[in-house]
């Protein structure tokens, strides 16, 4: 079951990202400025909550001492 539902999701993912490369595509030609600009800003924010997620688990992840021998 588990494989199943992954390749399900892997298969949504392929096709969003599929469409928003259309999209992109589409709007380029159209020389639209969100085209370029709300792409950026996904990433740029992306980046960020990358960033946070690993600074809270930094942040959160017990320091457990070195054992004594």
């Amino acid at each position: 079951m588990g494989a199943e539902r992954s390749r399900t999701y892997g298969m949504i993912i392929c096709a969003l990202s599929a469409l928003t490369g259309v999209t992109f595509l589409i709007g380029v030609m159209r020389k639209s400025y969100l085209a370029l600009a709300l792409p950026v800003t996904a990433g740029f924010l992306g980046a960020l909550y990358i960033s946070f997620w690993i600074g809270r688990a930094l942040v959160t992840t017990p320091i457990e001492p070195p054992a004594d021998d």
